[in-house]
């Protein structure tokens, strides 16, 4: 499989990365059990993907530990990825709460490294910015786990260009973990530009727009989990309406390919500026699998310009 270079790490990811949320599952997703969760992982290393990306949240520690027990002596042939900053008191989505202190960090890491068995990790993200804890805090903190050799590499996510800019002035940044999908693309406006200019790694999550792309939902879906809240609005309105639509334009792609919407929805992603990995999101073997589909193919010319006006119907 192919790989690419992250940033200036010197990290060598494949273009497929294993998304370990779903397996966390709750309180997030439904996980379909211990079992079938390392098996997706293992088949994943099986097939060549090597980034494996996670977060202590998912499933509050159980992601990590299913990520630690499925790769049981691949520890020097696989890129391990996880987070910081996310912290809990009980086990519940409502009492997450924000915390990228030095402190905090140092209580995180050890926490990580117990549950992955590992004495390092290759990539270190700040999940999301901390609008208490200043930046220069958080880095400062980062700069010394590296130093000492428990992280090799920083990277954040979800922040803007702005946050970015000042994170950079106190720390080493090699990578960018956000939102990015053929739906979904803000990406492009500010934040793809400055992590071209500094050479900073984009990974884009939710390359399926949580489920959009793949083309299994109709405009009368009713969803029973967290994306019936209201929560975003791609899955309500006139705006999942129109989603809907522009997926059943590419699903007509697709298909001159023998592939499905979502095959070409990453296809296209990975052949966007600046992208080093997708993170794909899977909670089972088979999805693994079905995922590759999405590589070792090219989109012609006339089916790009084709999904441009697909986009325009946003």
């Amino acid at each position: 499989m192919e790989k690419r270079k992250l940033g200036n790490s010197g990290l060598e990811v494949t273009v497929i990365g294993f998304g370990a949320w779903g397996i966390g599952g709750a309180p997030f997703w439904d996980s379909e059990g211990d079992q079938e969760s390392a098996r997706a992982v293992k088949t994943a290393f099986d097939k060549g993907i090597n980034f494996f990306d996670t977060a202590p949240v998912y499933g509050f520690g159980r992601s990590e530990r299913l990520i630690a027990k499925a790769l049981k002596g691949k520890r020097d042939q696989v890129v391990l990825a996880t987070k910081l900053g996310l912290r809990w008191d009980k086990e519940s989505l409502s009492a997450i709460r924000r915390d990228s202190s030095a402190k905090s960090i140092r209580f995180e890491i050890g926490e990580s490294l117990k549950r992955l068995e590992t004495d390092y990790v290759d990539l270190y993200q700040v999940h999301w910015p901390d609008p208490v804890v200043p930046f220069q805090e958080t880095m400062e903190e980062l700069m010394k786990l590296k130093e000492e050799k428990k992280i090799l590499h920083i990277g954040l996510s979800n922040f803007s260009r702005v946050q970015m800019e000042e994170a950079v002035r106190y720390g080493e940044v090699v990578s960018l973990q956000s939102k990015y999908n053929f739906l979904e693309r803000d990406l492009e406006k500010e934040d793809i530009p400055f992590c071209l200019e500094k050479n900073i790694g984009i990974i884009p999550y939710s390359p399926l727009a949580s489920g959009l792309l793949t083309g299994k939902y109709g405009k009368s879906t009713k969803f029973k989990d967290w994306r019936g809240k209201g929560m975003m609005g791609n899955f309500s309105g006139q705006i999942f309406e129109r989603n809907v639509e522009i997926v059943e334009g590419l699903k007509e792609i697709a298909s001159r390919y023998g592939k499905k919407a979502h095959h070409l929805a990453i296809n296209w992603l990975l052949n966007q500026k600046g992208i080093t990995t997708a993170i794909v999101g899977v909670k089972n073997a088979g999805q693994v699998s079905d995922n590759l589909q999405s590589i070792g193919w090219e989109i012609s010319a006339d089916d790009i310009n084709k999904m441009a006006k697909l986009w325009k119907k946003k």
